[in-house]
């Protein structure tokens, strides 16, 4: 069981790296859409469902953590969502799973944020964990409400809708990568431990302002016909 163990936890660090690298290239390098991009990001994708898959594993049989369990669902339902995303642009039609996906999104968010509450309650305000149960709780369950809502309207959506949602999955499973890294090696960066909690939100506070500037920048190019895309 120890071997066993050690190889799970290995092999998970080893995916976080490549997520990490992949999602970097994926967003960085090359043109969006370009066969690079497409290289980069399947190995983006596979690498962070084997953090989900092996997260659970850990979870179960090494030590359970309810708030990384939450985390590793969140980041891979963005995963999963930016590259199911793709195959819906075309068929217009969710599946079942698709449903399925988004509503466990959906209540896990609910649960994290039941425990921030009740950790508010029993222990005072004094306890950041509560916190960031909260805060991460609130983002996992509004981003399974919007692919609801998306599947809904998806007959009714803005030209291009489908790349904007690809961009927002996919760079939301890539802040939740660089959370974890930072969060697993946060003793490199000497954080005083009254400022910890920064390393959990940090992230996003600066992934979300530049997705905002890169739909801006990508929307008033669609309207003047300057980024040619292909709809394969």
């Amino acid at each position: 069981m120890e071997l066993f163990s050690q190889i799970l936890i290995i092999s998970h660090v080893v995916a976080g790296s490549l997520t990490l690298i992949s999602g970097l290239a994926a967003a960085f390098i090359g043109k969006k859409g370009g066969k690079l991009h497409r290289q980069v990001g399947q190995v983006f994708y596979w690498s962070m469902t084997w953090i989900f898959v092996s997260a659970l594993l850990i979870i179960s049989f090494v030590r359970f953590n309810f708030f990384l369990l939450i985390i590793a669902v969140f980041s891979y339902y963005m995963n999963f969502s930016g590259v199911r995303v793709l195959k819906l642009r075309h068929s217009l039609k969710p599946m079942w799973y698709d449903w399925a996906a988004a509503i466990i999104t959906i209540l896990f968010g609910l649960s994290l944020f039941g425990v921030g509450i009740n950790i508010f309650v029993t222990r005072g305000t004094g306890q950041m964990i509560a916190y960031l149960c909260l805060f991460f709780g609130f983002f996992t369950a509004q981003t399974g409400a919007l692919n609801l809502r998306g599947f809904l309207r998806v007959n009714r959506q803005e030209r291009m809708w489908w790349w904007f949602a690809h961009m927002n999955s996919m760079c939301g499973a890539l802040i939740s990568s660089i959370t974890a890294f930072l969060v697993q090696n946060g003793e490199i960066f000497n954080m005083p431990n009254n400022y910890s909690w920064s390393l959990w939100v940090l992230p996003a506070f600066v992934g979300i302002p530049l997705m905002s500037f890169w739909a801006n920048k990508y929307r008033k190019q669609f309207k003047l016909g300057k980024y040619a895309v292909s709809q394969n």
